[in-house]
């Protein structure tokens, strides 16, 4: 069901939520200081941008 109401909503597990990568990077892109990077070692270091959600819309969308 939750799938299915993502998918209505064109909303995308993998690429819709926020990141430490692309968090800290707009942190730096405006001058703040960046946040602290999450205990997890894989919430750190990976980047959303680099994962295939294997959603064709989502994939256009981000085009």
């Amino acid at each position: 069901m939750r799938g299915l109401l993502h998918r209505i909503a064109r909303r995308c597990p993998t690429h819709d939520r926020a990141s430490y990568a692309v968090t800290s990077r707009l942190e730096r892109q405006l001058g703040m200081k960046p946040s602290d990077p999450p205990d997890s070692f894989v919430d750190t270091y990976s980047n959303p941008q680099l994962i295939d959600c294997g959603y064709a819309w989502c994939h256009a969308r981000r085009s």
